[in-house]
């Protein structure tokens, strides 16, 4: 009931297919993340001063279990990632090993900050699960470079994996479109084409800098 008020609040229609994860608490968490500071509350000004809001179905996320997180994270990673994110130590000699250090801090908080976008991105699959929605978008998440037990790239917690690994308990199958810079942890060439089961349900497309609008929409329809 809060959060339908809420939303009613917001001046949102009552019925609409896409949901938006969001919530001012959250955001203020993914603003914390030194290396990026205030991107979320950017992202979510722009979101806002577009109009965009009316066109979705805001939604609060919640903070993922250690449990969860453990899906597909170590138990020796998440743990150290507590502990250091408890004592803000940025000193601990084993949280090179874990691939803490220059683009990912050891700062304080940091471990209640990866739950909530862990957290959010859960939300936003179990809106899929249950049919509510067709499309959930939770736009601090994505942060694809974390490996089982290390963080690399910024990213702390695969949240992306995460996601789709709770799809995976309904469907059959997911399809993970990855547009970043560099995609995964690596760069990929149209040779890579996925190992084991998965071969054959990889593409990859290696894009020249300078692309435009264009090329990328005619490589999605193909």
């Amino acid at each position: 009931m809060e959060m339908e008020a809420e939303v009613e609040g917001l001046g949102l229609p009552t019925a609409t297919n896409t949901t938006y994860i969001y919530a001012p608490d959250y955001i203020e968490k993914c603003d914390s993340l030194s290396k990026i500071s205030r991107r979320a509350s950017m992202v979510h000004s722009l979101i806002a001063s577009y109009g965009l809001l009316k066109y979705m179905r805001v939604v609060k996320p919640r903070i993922a279990s250690m449990e969860e997180m453990a899906m597909f994270h170590t138990d020796a990673y998440l743990e150290h990632l507590q502990k250091i994110s408890e004592d803000g130590d940025d000193d601990d000699p084993e949280s090179v090993e874990y691939g803490l250090g220059y683009d990912c801090p050891a700062t304080e908080g940091v471990f209640d900050y990866a739950a909530a976008v862990a957290g959010a991105t859960l939300t936003a699959a179990q809106c899929l699960m249950d049919k509510k929605y067709q499309v959930a978008i939770n736009w601090p998440g994505g942060w694809h470079h974390a490996k089982k037990d290390e963080a690399s790239g910024f990213c702390y917690l695969n949240d992306a994996v995460l996601g789709i690994l709770k799809l995976r308990k309904k469907f059959d199958r997911v399809l993970y479109i990855d547009m970043d810079l560099h995609h995964g942890d690596g760069t990929g060439d149209v040779t890579d084409i996925g190992m084991g089961k998965g071969r054959y349900y990889t593409v990859n497309v290696p894009l020249q800098d300078g692309i435009q609008d264009n090329r990328y929409y005619h490589i999605c329809e193909r």
